[in-house]
């Protein structure tokens, strides 16, 4: 009896694990959705508001809550802090200090930085151009982690049942 029930932890450890691994799949698609949501919103204030970008920074903090939205409100406090910082500098430090938490890869980080060297320095029509090619980049990189979650949904479910039926099995 205690081995039927050892067995049994040990397989619904190993779906466990699996299921945290699909959960970190997960957060990093909804980190990339948060991200293109963000981008959208800061088009609108850039495009129909016309604020500067530490105002539009501060707006966004407020009207947006998502995964994400904790960054737009440390740029803001950055950017109220000292007058003689400029945005490119502070929006590379927040996303390169935020890029473990936002489970951001190499490629995507790269993404995030060279939208911080477009932002504030170009007339409206083309910061909001040069975001929504940078939100087009963000769309592909949101289907490849869809993608990858459906295609390892099944697979992390069935390796986590094998392993869990070897490990029983050699315990046995």
């Amino acid at each position: 009896m205690i081995k039927i029930f050892g067995g049994a932890l040990v397989l619904i450890a190993c779906l466990g694990y699996a299921a945290s691994l699909m959960e970190r799949l997960r957060y990093h698609r909804d980190v990339l959705q948060s991200l293109i949501q963000i981008w959208d919103l800061l088009a609108g204030e850039i495009r129909y508001e016309r604020l500067t970008m530490a105002e539009a920074f501060r707006n966004l903090d407020r009207k947006y809550h998502g995964v994400a939205g904790g960054i737009m409100r440390r740029i803001s406090e950055r950017l109220a802090e000292a007058d003689d910082v400029d945005l490119e500098t502070v929006w590379a430090d927040v996303f390169r200090k935020e890029q473990k938490t936002l489970m951001l890869s190499p490629e995507e980080l790269d993404i995030l930085l060279d939208t911080g060297k477009t932002l504030g320095y170009l007339d409206v029509e083309a910061q909001v151009s040069r975001l929504n090619y940078f939100r087009g980049r963000l769309e592909k990189k949101f289907q490849e982690a869809e993608k990858e979650i459906h295609e390892k949904r099944k697979l992390y479910r069935y390796i986590a049942v094998a392993v869990g039926v070897m490990i029983v099995l050699m315990a046995v």
